[in-house]
């Protein structure tokens, strides 16, 4: 599950969604798909036999100056999963699995990170250019800041530290709390601070009258979204706190968030002093 975890961390671009069904009535020609797939094999190439001046040719004029400087980092392998065209089939966003290396705890491992990129046609030929309103440019990718963060994490920080990595999806608050005497509802507030999305699930032990809502499934990077609770009881009696468990994947990190009843404040007088 760790190896899951690191790997996530090279995402950059997972918000195209690798499990997205293909629209058939935005394809590209045969002929210019397999144009653009010789171009962006030549560009991943060049980083895989480490001559990256060889990618030169296949960068963008507008774009040569920041690959340029861009630190760059070797990689094992890539392999093209999926394509997502504009209207005009002039432009297009690649999203490349690439074969790299991470090191925790002194040790060197092999992960895949998905990685999206964007190309266009510049004088008959496929470049790769880089785009202000995705995000900007890393080795392992884009990388998009979240809130608070206005810079973005670097890959390489988050690297170094799988902490780090697991700490990107914050939580408003550690608990719910509801009365359980009277209908009522508390919320929270999840944000990803990932580069890449990430999938939610909630889940909570079964009590009558308990329901959950949770604004959205799937977060893309930077964005938040609501889960809230609604008790509606059958009867005002106390009742003990609830297990609660938020899941994100594809980090495999789970966030127990505990539903607690609240009691009317006449019955909390009563109550022995601790």
């Amino acid at each position: 599950m760790m190896l899951r975890t690191l790997a996530f961390a090279l995402t950059a671009a997972l918000t195209l969604g690798a499990q997205e069904k293909p629209n058939l009535f935005n394809a590209a020609a045969p002929e210019v798909e397999k144009a653009l797939r010789e171009r962006v094999a030549g560009f991943y190439q060049a980083y895989v036999d480490g001559k990256f001046r060889l990618a030169e040719p296949y960068v963008a004029e507008d774009t040569k100056d920041l690959h340029y400087n861009q630190e760059k980092t070797k990689i094992k392998g890539f392999e093209i999963i999926k394509i997502n065209w504009d209207d005009s089939f002039k432009k297009a966003s690649v999203v490349t699995l690439i074969q790299t290396t991470i090191q925790m705890r002194g040790q060197v491992i092999p992960a895949n990170a998905p990685m999206a990129t964007q190309w266009k046609l510049e004088d008959g030929k496929w470049c790769y250019y880089f785009d202000p309103s995705i995000g900007r440019p890393s080795p392992a990718g884009r990388m998009t800041p979240g809130p608070g963060n206005r810079g973005g994490m670097s890959v390489e920080a988050m690297m170094k530290d799988p902490n780090i990595i697991l700490n990107q999806i914050k939580v408003s608050k550690d608990k719910f709390l509801v009365r359980s005497w009277e209908k009522s509802a508390d919320s929270l507030v999840i944000t990803n601070g990932m580069p890449g999305s990430v999938t939610l699930s909630f889940q909570t032990e079964s009590v009558p009258g308990l329901t959950y809502r949770l604004e959205k499934t799937e977060l893309s990077a930077g964005e938040s979204a609501q889960l809230e609770v609604v008790y509606d009881p059958q009867d005002p009696s106390a009742k003990p706190t609830l297990k609660a468990a938020l899941k994100i994947d594809p980090l495999g990190k789970t966030i127990i968030i505990p539903i607690v009843f609240d009691i009317p404040e006449e019955v909390k007088k009563q109550l022995p002093k601790q």
